[in-house]
């Protein structure tokens, strides 16, 4: 995904920061904003979750989204 791209999709969700890290298994706020300044970027796995994410409509994205959080490691 190019500059601003991952930004985009967390705005057209309607998540914050914070959510979206969790999303993608960072373990913070800072993790997310190195990606969306291009400091960090996403694991390969990250970024193929990104581009489906991406490919869905917005209520689709945030069923998905919301499936893979009821799968978090105890």
């Amino acid at each position: 995904m190019r500059n601003g791209e991952i930004e985009r999709l967390r705005e057209r969700l309607e998540l914050d920061r914070h959510e979206f890290a969790k999303f993608l298994g960072l373990s913070s706020y800072g993790s997310m904003m190195n990606i969306e300044n291009g400091v960090r970027n996403p694991s390969r796995l990250a970024m193929k979750v990104l581009r489906y994410t991406a490919s869905l409509s917005k209520k689709e994205a945030l069923a998905f989204i919301e499936e893979l959080n009821r799968h978090e490691p105890k």
